[in-house]
């Protein structure tokens, strides 16, 4: 990986970091599809799982008194159920396989929430949706959707869904990087990648912070949804074409 490689992905990693700090959402969203544009796509995978985890560390650690325990315990560990099986569609699906995988969980979560779409927010769901989000974090790192469904149909305050939702990020997090150390996914390049980038989510999340002050979330998230349509949409057809 050359340091031009990684240059980019500290800068991207700093862009992907501003949404999941104002809105609650988007880090993977963001950061998966433009990685995978010039990384392995499984690679991508791990990178974006370890570096969203740290920057939903540092929401939860600022909201933790938000975090609605009941619920976040509940998506948790449903998500045990499906992290085991997004594992297997990435250590054998082919690397172009995975890349449109990647750009079409990317597309098909940013229409939903584009639309305002939700799940319900009873039992049966909050299980249905961790284990979705389960199954996406280990797979494509693109977990939000599904969590963010439900939430958005509880009418959680703003702070209570960055926090909640941030705490299901983090807590997969975790447990991607250890089934990822079990099958042998983490390696140097990896380990430099998420070095690198560590200083862009730093300041991602402190300009993130900054912004959610003055910019107002409305139109915060069109900006994002186009971005996301945008690098999906070009992610789908440089795996197509190939």
């Amino acid at each position: 990986m050359s340091a031009s490689d990684l240059a980019i992905i500290s800068l991207l990693s700093a862009i992907a970091a501003l949404p999941q700090n104002v809105a609650g959402f988007g880090f993977a969203l963001v950061l998966a599809p433009l990685l995978v544009l010039f990384l392995d796509a499984g690679d991508t995978v791990v990178i974006v799982n370890i570096l969203a985890m740290l920057s939903s560390a540092a929401i939860v650690w600022r909201l933790r008194q938000e975090i609605v325990w009941p619920i976040a315990g509940t998506l948790f560990l449903s998500s045990l159920a499906g992290m085991p099986l997004g594992l297997l569609v990435l250590l054998f699906a082919e690397g172009r396989v995975l890349q449109v995988l990647i750009a079409v969980a990317v597309l098909s979560g940013t229409f939903a929430l584009a639309r305002g779409l939700t799940v319900g927010g009873g039992n049966f769901i909050a299980i249905a949706a961790g284990i979705a989000g389960g199954i996406l974090r280990t797979s494509t790192s693109a977990a939000g959707p599904p969590i963010i469904m439900y939430l958005q149909a509880r009418n959680f305050p703003i702070d209570t869904f960055r926090a909640t939702g941030s705490f299901f990020l983090m807590s997969t997090g975790v447990v991607a990087i250890v089934l990822y150390a079990a099958t042998n996914r983490l390696d140097a390049d990896v380990g430099l990648a998420v070095v690198a980038a560590v200083p862009g989510v730093v300041i991602g999340t402190i300009a993130g912070g900054w912004l959610a002050e003055y910019v107002t979330e409305i139109w915060f998230r069109r900006g994002v949804t186009a971005l996301l349509i945008t690098t999906a949409l070009t992610a789908l057809v440089t795996a197509i074409l190939g």
